[in-house]
């Protein structure tokens, strides 16, 4: 009888905590008026934001609610040519704020912070916004417990909750409406193998179903994803046509499904070993879609050679039957950013950085024009080496991140004449 009363309070701890984490998650947080310049004494101090409370009809009573924070970014992703997201983590909380005037001011939509993250979210990796109001951030399942699913569908107001059953690594989301999307999870099991399971949904989070798996080690089944190599990404282009992007046995692989995830194939050979005989390693990303017609996209490869990489793409007009090879007439990258891959804004429109030099190609990358030297970035690499991200939404609007691993620090810099002068947010 002891040991049932046990089983029984256990159960109902289980449930209240439950209930108290929902209830956090769905809290929407008025945000301070007037507060004092916030100071992290962890040191992750560097980007300063003038922070906002959502929009409302009382413009006088919003200004008095302005204030300014220093917190560190880890990542950002431009939604439009006005508005974007940046985030990082502090002291296990998510810091996710969002500007819609092009980073002169931001909004605090970030989750509750019962919801600890071990680790900063990457985007297109565990968090992905289809537009300015739905998104959805993965946290990966810590100590036996299940990976939760965070979704908004009002720009980050409020949040809900989520899980998907097993605590594997998140390693990929993507989203193609507010209603439909993809997590896919892994989990290393040998040399040159690995389980992938994938998991969709068709009500905008609220429910996850498990699909197509590879963890099975009894069965072989035509369709599934292969255990096979390592997953560097996966990307939906439509409801019903996906790309799962892979290093197998070291050799860059493309598998393709076109019936929303329930069976894959390999994809059409696009990589001849035999071009890029000097590298000795390779990395793939999944295949970045330009506009919404989702038929023309890219992918970067990049080739190491002792300590220096040389980045190549490959690029379709056909929603990924076919890919053809473009070489970029770039110098060896070497140092700190050398992983630092060019952004292309579409099949012919790229920019790289080099060196602190940007560079633009509009003939996908066969000729590359250098613009002059930026003081401003010059003088801020000097204190913030680190390139973390580069991303271009329109031929003029562009963001980079910069950061100082070791004063874990950052700073967001804003270009508007396509990338030739860059200023701090």
């Amino acid at each position: 009888m002891r040991l049932q009363w046990k089983k029984i309070a256990q159960t109902a701890m289980l449930s209240i905590g439950i209930m108290m984490l929902l209830v956090a998650c769905t809290k929407t947080e008025q945000p301070p008026v007037a507060e004092p310049q916030e100071q992290d004494d962890s040191g992750n101090v560097g980007q300063t934001l003038t922070v906002v409370p959502p929009a409302n009809n009382n413009t006088e009573a919003a200004e008095m609610a302005k204030y300014q924070i220093q917190t560190r970014l880890t990542d950002f992703q431009l939604i439009n040519d006005n508005g974007g997201l940046a985030w990082g983590v502090t002291r296990n909380a998510l810091r996710l704020y969002y500007t819609q005037d092009q980073g002169k001011t931001w909004t605090n939509i970030s989750p509750s912070e019962n919801v600890q993250f071990p680790a900063n979210p990457k985007y297109g990796e565990s968090i992905y916004f289809v537009d300015r109001m739905h998104g959805w951030i993965v946290r990966e399942g810590m100590g036996g417990t299940d990976t939760i699913v965070l979704r908004t569908n009002n720009g980050g107001v409020s949040w809900s909750l989520s899980s998907l059953s097993k605590t594997d690594k998140v390693t990929a989301i993507s989203f193609v409406s507010p209603e439909k999307g993809w997590v896919l999870t892994t989990l290393d099991t040998g040399i040159g193998k690995q389980d992938k399971n994938l998991y969709r949904t068709q009500d905008g989070g609220t429910t996850w179903e498990r699909m197509t798996s590879s963890d099975d080690k009894d069965k072989s089944q035509t369709g599934e994803i292969s255990r096979r190599g390592y997953t560097t990404g996966m990307t939906f282009s439509d409801s019903k046509h996906g790309f799962l992007s892979a290093i197998e046995f070291g050799t860059p692989k493309l598998y393709v499904t076109s019936d929303g995830g329930e069976q894959w194939r390999t994809g059409s050979s696009f990589f001849d070993r035999d071009k890029f005989k000097a590298c000795g390693n390779f990395t793939i990303s999944a295949p970045q879609f330009f506009g919404r017609e989702a038929k023309s996209a890219w992918m970067s490869m990049s080739c190491a050679s002792g300590e220096s990489i040389t980045f190549s793409g490959f690029f379709t007009a056909d929603g990924g039957v076919s890919w053809k090879p473009y070489s970029f007439n770039l110098d060896k990258q070497t140092g700190i950013n050398r992983n630092l891959a060019p952004v292309f804004l579409s099949p012919s429109e790229g920019w790289a950085m080099q060196k602190g030099i940007m560079y633009y190609s509009k003939d996908t990358g066969k000729t590359w024009t250098a613009y002059p030297t930026s003081s401003v970035l010059e003088k801020i690499f000097k204190d913030y080496p680190e390139i973390v991200k580069m991303q271009m939404v329109s031929p003029k609007l562009g963001w980079i991140l910069v950061e100082n691993t070791d004063a874990k620090r950052s700073l967001l810099l804003q270009t508007v004449d396509g990338g030739e002068h860059w200023k701090v947010l």
